[in-house]
């Protein structure tokens, strides 16, 4: 609905619904089904995650990463071990968190499944060239990222702790 109406009046629908999420989820913080509530919400979270992963390896079976370059690699890998742990370090340098905490976050990020949210929206407004390489790199970079941080998460939390 908040989607729908900002759209309506010409407004951003994705910015609307985060300030909605962002208030619906502060307002009544005392309420004794606040917790229930936020654990129902991450359940589904995480169960519509598990059904866009195995959309997206079905994706990967039927053919999308056909149109995998060399470029394709190196960016998602310079952009997965370089571009991102740089930039959430430097939207966390004033935070209270210790120097290493900081890199933990700045590397594992925010999941990267907006992407395909993101990128889908955008097909829809405007005509690109080169649309299917456009998907391959946003569905490389997130099977990379699946991989590495798979393979990191353990360890990296271990030595957080």
């Amino acid at each position: 609905m908040v989607y729908g109406g900002t759209e309506l009046i010409s407004g951003y629908g994705f910015i609307s619904v985060f300030v909605c999420a962002v208030t619906f989820r502060h307002y009544e913080k005392k309420h004794e089904y606040h917790d229930e509530l936020h654990s129902f919400t991450d359940q589904i979270e995480r169960l519509l995650l598990c059904i866009l992963l195995i959309l997206l390896g079905g994706s990967v079976v039927m053919g999308s990463l056909e149109n995998i370059t060399w470029q394709t690699v190196g960016f998602s890998l310079v952009f997965l071990l370089i571009v991102r742990p740089l930039f959430g370090w430097i939207a966390l340098r004033k935070s209270t968190l210790n120097f290493r905490d900081k890199l933990v976050v700045g590397f594992f990020g925010i999941r990267g499944m907006g992407s395909v949210f993101y990128l889908s929206f955008a097909l829809s407004e405007f005509d690109f060239e080169n649309e299917n390489e456009l998907w391959t790199l946003v569905l490389f970079t997130i099977l990379l990222s699946i991989a590495i941080h798979g393979f990191t998460a353990s360890a990296a939390m271990k030595k957080a702790d």
